[in-house]
């Protein structure tokens, strides 16, 4: 499958990740995006876009602008994954403009093959929400095997910062600021932000090692 990634200030990193940890083919194009607050001539937003989608299979947007987001939906007819997740009223017009299209619930890392979007779903079997086997010696983490991980690496950076740990909380605490400090994603506010990838990191390693956690997202408070 070949992927192309969009993005200006992010998503560079998510595309190397996935090249390097995947079959599939992969090129991201950096879009040089105005910033948000300016309102963009329709001719100047498509000129922005690559004028041709037909080398690839599925089209990962991590792009900030609204008029770029829903530009994108109305000029391309592959599937879309927006990595960054348009404000509301922007989605529902983007829904309008294009049937394949997939936003996260809140990060990157709260993906799953769920979409119905073949394309999409293919590629969240392998990046989307943490989904983690651990393999333990003597009350210690020996390795941890990411089976899903965030497009931007964080979960197999965080994975080398456990190992050697007890199997304990303090792994999952861990465990959970090391993917905060690595994830990309922009601080937008409670449930859109690293804060979110931190707790879906640290939840993901806990029900490894099948410990229970006493706190869910919506009292969640940094760090677990």
């Amino acid at each position: 499958m070949r992927v192309l990634f969009l993005g200006y200030r992010y998503g560079s990193r998510a595309a190397e990740n996935v090249e390097s940890r995947s079959d599939f083919d992969v090129e991201f194009l950096e879009v040089k995006e105005p910033p948000k607050n300016v309102i963009l001539d329709e001719d100047y937003v498509r000129a922005l876009l690559p004028s041709s989608y037909s080398e690839f299979d599925l089209v990962v947007s991590y792009l900030q602008h609204p008029d770029l987001q829903l530009a994108l939906a109305e000029v391309c007819d592959l599937p879309i994954l927006y990595g960054i997740s348009p404000d509301p009223a922007v989605r529902e017009e983007i829904k309008r403009s294009h049937d394949a299209v997939a936003f996260p619930e809140t990060t990157m890392c709260s993906l799953l093959p769920e979409t119905g979007i073949p394309e999409v779903d293919r590629f969240a079997e392998k990046f989307g929400k943490p989904k983690l086997e651990v393999s333990m010696s003597g009350g210690r983490v020996r390795e941890v095997r990411v089976v899903r991980g965030a497009p931007c690496g964080a979960t197999w950076m965080a994975a080398e910062r456990v190992e050697g740990m007890s199997a304990d909380e303090e792994a999952v605490r861990a465990f959970a600021l090391a993917a905060c400090h690595h994830c990309v994603a922009p601080r937008f506010g409670k449930f859109e932000s690293k804060d979110v990838a931190a707790y879906l990191h640290g939840v993901a390693l806990a029900e490894a090692l099948g410990i229970e956690l006493d706190v869910d997202l919506r009292e969640f408070e940094f760090p677990i």
